[in-house]
């Protein structure tokens, strides 16, 4: 489990480590460190639902060439993590897994401050962490966050749908669907960008093992609880730490529209849009990930130790 998944153009970051720990509950979790020569803080990556560390190589190199230490965990159910047998919780199991991922294996190697760099559904179990009161990060980037996952009157078809599925014991039966749209770059809803697109296609051909094809009923389940509790009245009354939602202004994954009443909800919340990008703006064209990395930038800058 402790090991990368080699592929040619996609070589780990020098002095990279990979590293298994374990979760509170005792699941084996995989994860890396990246150090940097002279580091001004540490951000934590938490990728989006079926992606793996390999994937953000990149923007680990982004990162450190930003004077950051880098710390990326594949979730549990997701890469080379532990796979669950019961989804009761799963994103509050995954709140707590990324509380413990920064207290251990990351605050053991790297110095503070401590930020934070989601993705997708990476968004969900850090908003459900930040808003119960946790301060161990000065701040945190939310990209395309996974805030609902569907609209309307889908929403209830696809929640009494799930439900039923998990109480028939099918909680881990994966939900039917057509072929995975993922993996064909002509027609994709997630980026712009043949040659990074062509990258992750490669690492999930060779480690099957890492990849996943479709979600779970007992996933739907539980993101759509997840997603229903964060739009209470009140759910980010607790919240302390700014964040930073950032938008694909061509969403078509999740509901993007959602992320202003997100916001509107908690002055610690800010938005801004990504003009022209689909849904991974990290994975995006080049043109789309350098307003995406100034809204980065500008953020996290007042958290940052000054450079010597």
């Amino acid at each position: 489990m402790s090991r990368f998944i080699e592929i040619d153009g996609n070589p780990s970051p020098r002095d990279a480590s990979a590293v298994t720990f374990q979760a509170p509950d005792g699941a084996k979790l995989r994860a890396a460190l990246f150090p940097a020569p002279t580091p001004r803080g540490t951000v934590i990556v938490a990728p989006g639902w079926a992606e793996f560390i390999e994937k953000y190589f990149e923007v680990a190199d982004d990162l450190r060439d930003r004077g950051f230490n880098v710390a990326i965990m594949d979730w549990r159910g997701q890469g080379l993590s532990d796979r669950p047998s019961d989804w009761t919780g799963y994103f509050d199991t995954l709140a707590q897994d990324l509380k413990a991922f920064r207290e251990g294996p990351v605050a053991a190697r790297f110095g503070g401050p401590y930020l934070l760099l989601t993705h997708s559904m990476g968004g969900l179990p850090a908003l459900l962490l930040l808003a119960s009161g946790d301060q161990g990060f000065d701040r945190a980037v939310l990209t395309a966050p996974l805030t609902r996952l569907f609209r309307g009157a889908s929403h209830t078809v696809y929640s009494a749908v799930a439900a039923t599925a998990c109480m028939a014991g099918a909680g881990n039966r994966e939900v039917m669907r057509g072929n995975d749209p993922s993996r064909k770059f002509e027609g994709n809803i997630f980026t712009q960008d043949p040659a990074r697109h062509e990258r992750f296609r490669v690492l999930q051909e060779t480690e099957p093992a890492a990849a996943l094809d479709a979600p779970t009923y007992g996933w739907v389940r539980e993101v759509l609880r997840a997603s229903k509790r964060i739009h209470r009245p009140g759910f980010f009354d607790g919240l302390k730490t700014p964040i930073r939602m950032i938008s694909a202004s061509k969403e078509q994954v999740i509901d993007g529209a959602d992320h202003a009443a997100i916001a509107a909800m908690s002055a610690n919340i800010d938005h801004v849009s990504i003009d022209g990008a689909l849904h991974e703006i990290m994975m995006e064209r080049d043109e789309y990930r350098a307003p995406f990395w100034t809204h980065v930038d500008a953020f996290f800058e007042p958290a940052l130790t000054p450079r010597d």
